[in-house]
Formats: structure tokens, C-alpha cells, sequence
């Protein structure tokens, strides 16, 4: 009976760390969007490279990106095109994916001393 115990146990330890992992790699060369009131926002990484494309591509902001872990990294403003964009080239805003579910990434930005969470989805652009 103390092995059944045990079993058990050991499965459900198991089962629940499998909950709190997750995969971001699925950041990596991919497109995703998020929405800006009713309007999208085309967003492509690539390993060092983060475009965030507004407007059906009018404009654009380009980061670097600086990866400290798989789901956790720095973008570094390098340029951008949309007008009033309140942030300089080298402004750095930090992102940590808190959590992911299907195509939709859940993550928290930190920018300044401020923080909000967010939500992108995987998309799949046809060329």
C-alpha cells in the first residue's frame, strides 16, 4: 500500500511541474500580433532582430534583441518610423513570458519603472 503511495505522489509531482514549464522557443523566427485598441500589430522576431510592424507595415520600430533566457529577454530600441513614439534609440524595455497557451503568449513588460501585462498570438503569414 506505501508503494501505491509513493506512485502516486511521484506521478502528481510530476503532473504539476508539467503545468509551470513552458516552452518559449516558439518565440524564436516566428510572427505574432497583439492589438492596439481595433487595430493590429505585426510583430516578427528573428534571433537577434525584433520588428514590430503598425498600420498594414506604414510603420515599423526595430529592436535588438538581448535573450537571457529562452523566456525572458531585453528589447533595445534601434529605430522607428511611427510618429509621437515617445522612446529614443537605446531604450530598453525588458519582457518576461509568464506564461503560454496554444498560439497566445501571456508576458509581463517592464519599461521605466512601469509594468503591464499583455498578450500576443502565433500567426502565420502567408507569402
Amino acid at each position: 500500500m506505501k508503494k501505491i503511495h509513493k506512485i502516486i505522489a511521484l506521478f502528481s509531482i510530476v503532473l504539476l511541474m508539467s503545468f509551470n514549464s513552458k516552452d518559449c522557443t516558439i518565440l524564436k523566427n516566428n510572427t505574432f500580433k497583439y492589438k492596439v485598441g481595433t487595430k493590429d500589430v505585426l510583430i516578427v522576431f528573428g534571433y537577434e532582430e525584433y520588428i514590430e510592424y503598425h498600420e498594414n507595415k506604414k510603420y515599423y520600430i526595430k529592436s535588438d534583441i538581448e535573450w537571457i533566457t529562452d523566456c525572458e529577454y531585453d528589447l533595445v530600441i534601434q529605430e522607428s518610423t511611427l510618429p509621437n513614439f515617445p522612446f529614443k534609440p537605446g531604450t530598453r524595455m525588458h519582457i518576461k513570458v509568464d506564461r503560454i497557451k496554444g498560439k497566445k503568449v501571456y508576458y509581463t513588460a517592464s519599461l521605466g519603472g512601469r509594468s503591464w501585462e499583455w498578450k500576443m498570438t502565433k500567426v502565420i503569414i502567408k507569402v
